[in-house]
């Protein structure tokens, strides 16, 4: 008698057990906005970067923390061993994804610039790409 009223209950619990092992394992964004400075050492030439993680909401969090699967804790673009370059010394270095500005500036899909530029390219709405529409923090 037990088990007809047991069995049905069994997917309903492991639907739960899974939805929360991924509540747990979701990172939340943080609050908004996200002040974006340089890593310590880095000359700043413009005030810094006041980010949105609410209008950026549509995007996978992997399109800019890419490293974030693979290692999870590192959630700073400026953290050891990510985009942690603050000052380059080569020609070679200042290409480098390494290189802090690049992160942000790169002519790719996975910097804010390229994937604002591309964004605008395709005539979908985008974000600034001038320095001062991003660059507005004192």
């Amino acid at each position: 008698m037990l088990h007809r009223h047991l069995i049905p209950s069994v997917p309903l619990v492991i639907s739960l057990f899974f939805a929360a092992i991924c509540l747990a394992a979701a990172q939340e964004a943080p609050k908004d906005p996200v002040i974006i400075g340089a890593p310590a050492g880095a000359k700043i030439k413009k005030p810094k970067v006041a980010f949105s993680h609410a209008k950026h909401a549509a995007l996978q969090c992997e399109a800019c923390h890419h490293m974030l699967k693979k290692n999870p804790e590192v959630y700073s673009c400026s953290s050891e061993g990510c985009h942690d370059l603050a000052t380059p010394t080569s020609s070679e270095e200042r290409k480098s994804i390494a290189y802090f500005r690049n992160a942000f500036h790169a002519n790719s899909k996975a910097s804010c610039n390229g994937c604002h530029k591309s964004r605008k390219k395709e005539g979908k709405p985008a974000g600034p790409t001038a320095c001062k529409g991003c660059h507005t923090v004192k």
